[in-house]
């Protein structure tokens, strides 16, 4: 049974706003803790363990957790909201999400997003190649999708690798320098 894309939609509105809160918990924590009901501890605790849970839970919403299936035009995946379908005779945009994880190892999703507003994180090697056939097979005239430059290069359509190193290292300082604030402003409302 397919999802619809209105179902689909709530349910990763959601959790996304349940992966906002974890992100917020420790500016609410420590609200709480300047009426004195616990320590300002509570709330350095919390920045450092919900708040990263919450990006990371952001960054893991979209993406497809098994190789999808192909229906036609349509790509089926199930992701941690549930089950999601893409058109990819629809695509209105794509873009490349840029993370990193344990050993600072950088991981890439494609984001498509089509319009019935159903997003979908695409990693697998055979979900890339259907995206990028999706792509090239657009008709010449009508609305063009946006799609970012570092999907192009990412999807082998443009031609410009350094281009992509460029987006890690932007993405790269992005995260660690906003960490990085984030920490500091809990810790400076903690004191």
């Amino acid at each position: 049974m397919r999802t619809t894309p209105a179902a689909a939609r709530r349910r990763a509105r959601r959790w996304t706003a349940f992966a906002g809160a974890l992100v917020a918990s420790p500016f609410a924590a420590l609200a709480v803790a300047a009426a004195g009901l616990f320590p300002a501890e509570v709330a350095i605790a919390s920045a450092l363990t919900a708040g990263p849970a919450g990006l990371l839970l952001l960054t893991a919403l979209n993406t497809e957790k098994q190789r999808p299936r192909r229906s036609g035009d349509l790509m089926i995946a199930r992701t941690l909201t549930g089950e999601r379908t893409v058109d990819l005779s629809q695509i209105e945009r794509v873009r490349l999400l840029t993370y990193f994880s344990y050993g600072g190892v950088s991981e890439r999703v494609l984001l498509v997003r089509d319009a019935h507003g159903t997003s979908l994180g695409l990693t697998e090697p055979a979900s890339r190649r259907a995206l990028r056939r999706a792509l090239e097979n657009l008709p010449r005239h009508g609305p063009r999708p946006r799609v970012s430059k570092a999907a192009l290069v990412h999807l082998g359509i443009l031609p410009t690798p350094g281009r992509l190193a460029l987006h890690t290292v932007t993405v790269w300082l992005a995260t660690v320098l906003g960490l990085c604030g984030y920490l500091c402003v809990v810790l400076k409302l903690a004191t």
